[in-house]
């Protein structure tokens, strides 16, 4: 797992209905692709993030999959349009049981 986790969200807390914004999302995460060798030839275990995915009130709004190519801390930047107030959920799902999810509130009006 990776040594180091943390995700970082931002978007806007309040909206007015109908308008469309920007979301970034990043999350800390070491990537090991798993193609490297140590000094000694021993093979470094893939470690990657194999999945992105954003939902809106439970309903799917965007969704990236990753694979060994992808650098250290992702970055997403997409848009979203404000129907109504509720609860977006992040979540990122990896190698060795990895999984960070994130929630973070938006207040339409």
């Amino acid at each position: 797992m990776s040594r180091s986790s943390r995700a970082v969200v931002t978007m806007p807390k309040t909206a007015k209905k109908g308008e469309v914004f920007s979301i970034r999302a990043i999350v800390q995460h070491d990537m090991e692709s798993g193609f490297r060798h140590t000094e000694q030839g021993v093979r470094v275990p893939r470690d990657i993030i194999r999945s992105f995915i954003c939902t809106y009130n439970g309903k799917e709004v965007f969704k990236a999959d990753l694979h060994s190519g992808v650098g250290s801390n992702p970055l997403f930047i997409f848009y979203a349009k404000a129907d109504q107030s509720g609860t977006f959920e992040f979540r990122w799902q990896g190698d060795n049981n990895y999984l960070t999810i994130v929630n973070q509130a938006i207040t339409v009006s």
